[in-house]
């Protein structure tokens, strides 16, 4: 099997949605041994959005591990713009991460793809429980009502954001996205997997 890493890589100048704290690493060092510390936003890079982020019950630490393993299809829909429910076609999988040729730049921009409204109730329709994109939010920037947030989370389905998809093909996989186990938290960075089976 093959395992293609979905996480994109974090460093101290990734940009973050204003207002947001980037990351800062601090470390304690002597002859014989390091200790860091660091601090962000828990919304940076890849991460999975909990119930209380839209001020639900239920944090990262009660988001089952299974419901983040297992199959997954993803999907490639080109753009930079609304995606609709007519664009979601062919979708077999309660798992759905969405390849829209987003690539992160120096500095936060707010020009992503993001899905709309219609898009969530399709993919919620479809009996889809994890929904993962490859842009900062499956919400427009700016739009503070996130609704297509809210109907996901509403819905039951988990979110995952900043996905690294670029090398990935469109096709059948098995993720694994885990959240770290931290009470309380609202969203929390993940370690994104998928696992590709070789052809025998």
């Amino acid at each position: 099997m093959k395992i293609i890493d979905i996480t994109p890589l974090l460093t101290t100048a990734s940009p973050v949605y204003p207002g947001d704290a980037p990351l800062s690493l601090d470390f304690l060092q002597s002859e014989k041994l390091c200790v860091g510390t660091f601090t962000m936003s828990a919304h940076l890079g890849a991460h999975v959005d909990a119930p209380k982020h839209l001020n639900r019950a239920g944090d990262v630490s009660t988001i089952a591990p299974e419901r983040l393993i297992g199959p997954c299809q993803v999907i490639e829909i080109k753009t930079s713009g609304e995606i609709t429910a007519d664009q979601l076609v062919g979708v077999h999988s309660c798992r759905v991460l969405i390849k829209t040729g987003f690539k992160i730049p120096a500095q936060w921009s707010d020009s992503f793809a993001y899905l709309s409204a219609e898009a969530i109730c399709r993919l919620l329709d479809q009996g889809v429980t994890v929904i993962g994109i490859d842009t900062p939010s499956i919400d427009c920037a700016g739009d503070e009502k996130l609704a297509s947030h809210v109907l996901a989370i509403d819905g039951g389905a988990i979110i995952l954001e900043n996905l690294e998809l670029s090398a990935v093909r469109a096709g059948d996989y098995e993720l694994i996205a885990l959240p770290l186990k931290i009470k309380g938290l609202e969203a929390s960075p993940v370690r994104a997997v998928l696992i590709e089976k070789e052809e025998s």
